[in-house]
């Protein structure tokens, strides 16, 4: 066997260095164009049934007939987010593994949790799915039947209980700020999920309880009654309720949303074909109203757009977490 001299060997190295370089960006670029070619991975950082859930299962059903491969939901609840959003954000950036997870996770985990990922870095923002309005509901026998005969009630019989899904969940954050705008006294009383609140108002152990949605059926059916809108608009279901701030606190747009990420790094046109399918479902007659039905609304905008919306959320919430002083668990 013929022996190569040092120089030679350095000169045979220097060009097998340059042409896997060279190959890396076409590798990733034909990766990108033939994606998908198997199976691909939602994962929900709520528990199966609720909001979160029925919204990607209704988008997985969809989006796999169109790449023409499965698209498998996989619950994986915990920790306000963080659980399912660690895993995503450590798995491969190839497009495969996807998450889907509230606002909450990115713009209020931070400032209240050790996290074992930084959403920011480690997560990029695919689209904002739909924004859910949240809404302040009681028993139909509680005193007040609008905010401003709530914030009266709240003065006068201080230290009512209120239902929230946990610490830091948007509904615990419009609480928060529902007491630092009225100096009310207020028990919060934490749940692993509103349905569990909703349960335990409906049997009259809580007064109240900060909602996403979930309540809609009891509303309908006059078992609660809604109170109040936390968002800056009215709901379409309930026009004669006004929002917080029509009745007179100013400052109150707690609305928050679902949002798609994939883990930083994934390819481009990967992040753009997704959201540039996702968008058209979110858009579309048929799914619109699907989403109006469950009190959501559709968002579907950029991953640019999506990421400022995040940052801004970020920065927002930070403050109301710092003047209320909440504290993780």
């Amino acid at each position: 066997m013929t022996r190569l001299n040092r120089s030679n060997r350095r000169a045979v190295l220097a060009l097998l260095g340059a042409g896997l370089t060279g190959l890396t960006p076409i590798a990733v670029a034909q990766n990108s164009s033939t994606w998908p070619t198997k199976p691909i991975r939602v994962v929900v950082t709520f528990p199966a049934g609720g909001l979160l859930d029925v919204v990607t299962r209704m988008l997985a059903q969809r989006l796999a007939e169109v790449f023409q491969q499965p698209v498998i939901v996989e619950n994986r609840p915990g920790a306000n987010g963080n659980i399912g959003g660690q895993q995503v954000a450590k798995s491969a950036a190839d497009g495969y593994t996807l998450l889907a997870t509230s606002a909450d996770m990115v713009a209020v985990n931070p400032h209240l949790y050790k996290m074992g990922f930084d959403p920011a870095k480690d997560l990029q923002p695919i689209t904002q799915i739909a924004r859910v309005s949240m809404m302040i509901v009681a028993r139909p026998q509680y005193p007040a039947n609008d905010a401003k005969e709530m914030v009266a009630h709240l003065k006068a019989r201080p230290e009512q209980s209120y239902g929230t899904p946990g610490v830091g969940s948007s509904p615990h954050l419009v609480a928060e700020t529902l007491r630092l705008e009225t100096g009310a006294r207020i028990n919060h009383v934490p749940y692993k999920g509103l349905g569990a609140a909703l349960t335990d108002l409906l049997g009259g152990q809580i007064d109240w309880v900060v909602d996403a949605g979930v309540s809609l059926p009891y509303l309908r059916e006059g078992r609660l009654k809604l109170l109040a809108i936390a968002g800056k608009s009215r709901h379409s279901e309930f026009p004669n309720v006004p929002t917080l701030t029509e009745s007179g606190l100013p400052g109150f747009d707690s609305d928050t949303t679902f949002v798609m990420m994939a883990p930083a790094g994934t390819p481009k046109p990967i992040i753009d074909r997704i959201n540039a399918e996702v968008v058209r479902l979110l858009r579309s007659d048929g799914f619109t109203e699907r989403l109006n039905a469950l009190s959501l609304s559709a968002v579907a905008d950029s991953p640019t757009e999506a990421q400022t919306s995040l940052r801004a959320d970020h920065a927002r919430l930070g403050q109301v977490i710092a003047k209320a002083g909440i504290k993780a668990e």
